[in-house]
């Protein structure tokens, strides 16, 4: 398993921790790199319950983890983003064959309400040194947005492209996130599978 991947896993488990563990909290915070003023937002105004919460990391490692046993297959660029046990599969892969077969390892848990695969067949997805710059950024503009619930939304940088998912209170935050995003610099396109609560 690659140190990235493996990071991966200790990632889950310490956001497990700061999730649970963690008070709210509402403080003021400037990126040093790129001078954003973003609001630090707390666990209270995580839509998800504790049980949901949980799920979602257990469906994220043991996906990973089937993931990478499946070695007849190249599915090492394939992404997940987990948000109240819904699933959509970001990245890309070499052929349509194995975006099928990706889909089918997610469906063996019974877990996921919902599976979205935006895998991309090929193509460019970008360096990850500026994925990671489009990455931060959109972290720090969504948090400094008023009327954007950053912590109820994932998303996934490949290149141009942003795919993002979660949950918006309202259409018109869901726009609104959608917009922000497309105004960063380096972003053409944003797919959204965001879900508007109570739809």
């Amino acid at each position: 398993m690659s140190a990235t991947r493996e990071g991966r896993f200790g990632t889950a488990a310490a956001v497990c921790g700061v999730l649970l563990c963690t008070p709210p909290c509402n403080a003021i915070a400037q990126d040093p790199v790129t001078g954003i003023v973003s609001r630090v937002v707390g666990t209270a105004l995580d839509a998800r319950s504790r049980q949901e919460v949980e799920n979602d990391i257990a469906i994220d490692s043991s996906l990973i983890k089937r993931l990478l046993e499946n070695k007849g297959d190249d599915l090492k660029d394939v992404s997940t983003l987990v948000f109240a046990q819904h699933l959509v599969l970001a990245g890309s892969v070499k052929t349509a064959a194995h975006k099928q077969v990706a889909e089918k390892l997610a469906a063996q848990d019974k877990r996921i309400r919902s599976i979205k695969n935006d895998l991309l067949i090929g193509g460019d997805t970008g360096s990850m040194v500026s994925n990671l710059v489009i990455d931060k950024k959109i972290g720090l503009t969504l948090t400094a947005t008023k009327g954007v619930n950053s912590v109820n939304m994932r998303w996934k940088v490949l290149g141009s492209r942003v795919v993002l998912m979660g949950i918006a209170k309202t259409q018109a935050e869901a726009s609104l996130a959608i917009a922000k995003i497309k105004s960063i610099d380096g972003v053409k396109t944003v797919a959204s599978f965001l879900r508007v609560a109570g739809k």
